[in-house]
């Protein structure tokens, strides 16, 4: 997610670049899954590291900057939203794909390692197709219980969907 305003009071974000974002990370565990290929988990771990850590260069914004958005294939939609429910869901993911990628390289546990796998593409995908995002969902909780800062949205989880 982009952070187009950073001012408290006026987060923003581009839903488009979460949206590209979504769906390249369902490709691309998909693929990987599809054709065998623990390569392609590592490559989609490292992504979601650099998107979690380091969002304004990640490659996905990159790619949605310097050809998406140029070729007219998405243009931005920029709302008010605070990015950290979204980094943090990233990070989760990141979390599942880093495992994963340590499962299928270094040990015989293949099973538990394509799981990992598909726990996120399911989840990128329940979030691409239906707006929902579960890492964002347990975000707004764990702020409620004090464990992570409160975001603007105070009192329940709002899902605004798609």
């Amino acid at each position: 997610m982009e952070v187009t305003n950073s001012t408290p009071s006026m987060l923003r974000v581009d839903t488009h670049l979460g949206k590209f974002s979504q769906g390249s990370t369902v490709l691309l565990t998909a693929l990987a899954f599809i054709f065998n290929q623990p390569v392609i988990v590592l490559i989609a771990a490292i992504i979601m590291v650099w998107s979690a850590l380091a969002p304004a260069s990640s490659p996905y914004r990159l790619l949605y900057k310097g050809f998406v958005t140029p070729l007219g294939l998405l243009k931005p939609r920029v709302v008010e939203d605070d990015p950290a429910p979204h980094r943090f869901a990233q990070g989760v993911g990141a979390v599942f794909l880093v495992a994963a990628t340590l499962v299928l390289f270094l040990t015989h546990a293949q099973v538990v390692g394509w799981t990992l796998d598909l726990i996120v593409f399911v989840l990128a995908a329940i979030n691409l197709t239906v707006g929902f995002c579960a890492g964002c969902f347990v975000y707004y909780h764990l702020g409620r219980l004090g464990i992570t800062p409160r975001v603007r949205y105070t009192g329940s989880f709002r899902w605004r969907g798609v």
